[in-house]
């Protein structure tokens, strides 16, 4: 089982897809530079499947997480957002870099594996001054997918090529971003064009953890200060 995870050394999001068929004509896109960060705002944070995996319990339970990070010592286009992705479930783990790019009416996005794991590891938890990744860290060579918006949210698809795997096969990746999940398809083939990997992941954002502690502790002080006032009027009594 592990032999197939490691067939996503060039791969795109470890996925579920669900695709909605929406018409674009009465929906005007906005600037190519103003979908780079709308699509990477909504990349990025912590997400799980674990709604999905509740209702089939056959499907791995995956966390992902993305943030913001510096690119240094690589070429870039202007105005491109980086993200660093880590992937985590018992089976596997999975470290990418992502870039998000302005394409012509489309946005670009740049998939690379990292050589060295271990030196970003908690990149995420550091201040956003130490989120930097060194281009020597990186498989020079990248997966490419075409983001395309759609009312609400995006699509992006290899499709029918994909990007070669290890193993000498390849993988073709979809993926429907929203504001609040992400759903992806990677079909992993092997070099006989026999399809092995076929599983949809469906990621759902995870909600702050600090917000319900602060309407929880805003909840208890209004509590708290109504107990109050009713006692002093029982006692005028």
């Amino acid at each position: 089982m592990m032999n197939k995870f490691k067939l996503y050394a060039l791969t795109f999001v470890l996925s579920g897809f669900t695709f909605v068929n929406e018409s674009k004509a009465a929906n005007v896109a906005p600037p190519i530079e103003t979908q780079v960060n709308e699509v990477t705002r909504w990349f990025t944070g912590n997400f799980d499947n674990s709604l999905q995996v509740a209702n089939n319990p056959m499907v791995p339970l995956i966390d992902l997480s993305t943030c913001r990070v510096e690119l240094i010592d690589g070429n870039q286009a202007a105005n491109t957002e980086n993200l660093y992705l880590q992937q985590q479930s018992d089976v596997f783990q999975r470290n990418s870099f992502y870039s998000f790019s302005e394409g012509n009416n489309i946005v670009n996005l740049d998939v690379r594996s990292v050589i060295n794991p271990d030196v970003l590891n908690g990149i995420c938890n550091r201040p956003k001054s130490e989120r930097i990744v060194n281009f020597s860290n990186l498989i020079p060579v990248s997966c490419d997918l075409e983001i395309v918006y759609e009312p609400n949210f995006y699509t992006g698809n290899n499709a029918p090529d994909g990007c070669p795997t290890s193993s000498g096969g390849k993988v073709v990746s979809r993926v429907a971003i929203r504001e609040s999940s992400i759903d992806a398809l990677d079909q992993i083939f092997d070099a006989r064009g026999n399809l092995i990997v076929n599983t949809p992941i469906e990621y759902r954002r995870i909600a702050s953890v600090t917000e319900p502690k602060i309407i929880f502790g805003l909840f208890a002080i209004g509590l708290w200060s109504t107990k109050k006032a009713l006692s002093k009027m029982h006692s005028k009594k």
